[in-house]
């Protein structure tokens, strides 16, 4: 049920119309290609028209409203799986795959996708590359950006142009790592390369009681500066080759 002008006009006098944040755009493009994306950019572009790139979520923090109107793309469409490669540990999706479903496509060979957000069943990795999630693999494995390999993007040029890809990186500016967190603001991603990782061998769950809060907080500090010590870094200084 749509609400009415007369409660958005009371909601707007308890809070002041500079913390009253209302946006819907006039058209939503739901494209199944990076070329159809690329299209619909450049006739934005040639029309003046704002854009809003839009991923799949629950959108709880309303990163993807449109104040301003215009063109809103939705990516959700565009979630194929494109390769995987398991012997270089590496995967190639669109933007619109489910978090959760790229796991489930490498599981049964004993590898995994890390980051998790707790959204992971219904976000998209394109909207976990523009946001950088995490979840709680992040203390062990890092954040989306520690995973990211390569991006396929459509910049506001209108201009599809791939960053990194499935080798070493090469020497230079880290511009994956910059795309990674921008919130679409550095364009539209129509693809990305992604690490994966073997699946753990065995999950033990272990229960500990402490009487303060402070004896519980000095027990994880200890955990993890120990098991910092005792292996090397999960994650490595440059991204490995994927080929």
């Amino acid at each position: 049920m749509p609400l009415s002008h007369a409660f958005l006009a009371a909601l707007e006098r308890i809070v002041g119309a500079d913390t009253f944040y209302k946006g819907a755009p006039d058209a939503v493009t739901l494209p199944r290609r990076a070329e159809e994306v690329v299209a619909i950019v450049n006739l934005c572009r040639h029309e003046r028209v704002s854009i809003v790139p839009r991923g799949s979520g629950t959108g709880l923090i309303g990163g993807a409203m449109a104040p301003l109107g215009g063109v809103m793309i939705g990516t959700n469409r565009m979630d194929r799986i494109l390769a995987i490669d398991l012997p270089n540990r590496c995967a190639t999706v669109e933007p619109g795959l489910i978090n959760l479903f790229l796991t489930r496509a490498v599981a049964s060979q004993g590898y995994f996708f890390a980051p998790d957000p707790s959204s992971q069943m219904v976000s998209s990795i394109g909207g976990n590359v523009a946001t950088n999630a995490g979840g709680p693999h992040c203390l062990k494995y890092g954040i989306t950006t520690n995973h990211v390999l390569g991006l396929e993007l459509v910049t506001g040029a209108g201009e599809l142009v791939r960053l990194g890809g499935t080798a070493i990186e090469r020497p230079g500016y880290d511009l994956v790592g910059a795309a990674v967190g921008s919130e679409g603001t550095f364009g539209i991603v129509t693809a990305v390369t992604v690490r994966l990782l073997h699946a753990a061998e065995a999950v033990k769950t272990i229960l500990a009681s402490f009487t303060t809060i402070e004896d519980a907080s000095e027990a994880v500090s200890a955990i993890i500066a120990r098991s910092t010590k005792a292996r090397a870094p999960a994650i490595p200084r440059t991204r490995p080759p994927c080929s």
